[in-house]
């Protein structure tokens, strides 16, 4: 493929996302359809489809944007070694987790819709273990002496969050990133890190 190909497709690709965006903003993802991406983004069906198989193969590469970003924040400190948590290295990268889901609100809202999909969870978990495979081999939740599975423990924490995030996001809540990402983790680490079985540092 050519530079000028190479080009022409990245145009394509950032028109059909920002329509899709801009859909977005209106209603839900399961509510939006090919063709009002299509006319949006001033392309006919057969260009979506050149670049995309289907509205969830587009939802996907840009999920799969999105846990780049992700998993760039992670790579960019050592917040957590073997089964201890620096926990005021965990509260920068959140600030830096919200600052960019701030920065792009359609991305935020795309999490907060597809928050309860199997799909999404799993992903996260797959991103999570493998950089904290440790800790997570360590978690031991019981309930009347039944380990508690840690796909389990995973979606409960990430409702914790999407729902704060939900709130942040969507409301009119004047607080900075910062200081959002401090009262989250305040109320995490005094209660549900904890339970986990969490070793908690918080030194700076």
């Amino acid at each position: 493929m050519t530079k000028k190909q190479d080009l022409r497709v990245t145009r394509t690709q950032k028109l059909i996302t920002q329509a899709f965006f801009a859909l977005l903003r209106k209603k839900k993802f399961e509510k939006i359809s090919i063709q009002e991406i299509a006319d949006s983004a001033m392309i006919n069906r057969a260009t979506f489809y050149a670049h995309y198989a289907d509205k969830q193969d587009l939802y996907d590469s840009l999920i799969d944007g999105f846990l780049t970003d992700f998993t760039g924040v992670l790579d960019e400190g050592e917040p957590i070694v073997g089964v201890n948590v620096k926990i005021r290295d965990i509260e920068r990268l959140l600030t830096r987790f919200y600052s960019f889901v701030y920065q792009n609100p359609e991305i935020a809202q795309m999490i907060i819709d597809k928050a309860q999909d199997g799909d999404l969870q799993a992903r996260f978990l797959d991103v999570l273990s493998e950089r904290y495979t440790e800790l997570f081999a360590k978690l031991e939740v019981t309930e009347n002496a039944v380990k508690v599975p840690n796909d389990f423990v995973l979606a409960y924490i990430t409702s914790i969050l999407v729902g704060t995030l939900k709130w942040w996001v969507t409301g009119d809540s004047a607080l900075t990133a910062a200081e959002f990402a401090h009262l989250v983790i305040k109320l995490i680490s005094n209660g549900h890190l904890t339970v986990l079985g969490v070793n908690i540092d918080r030194e700076i």
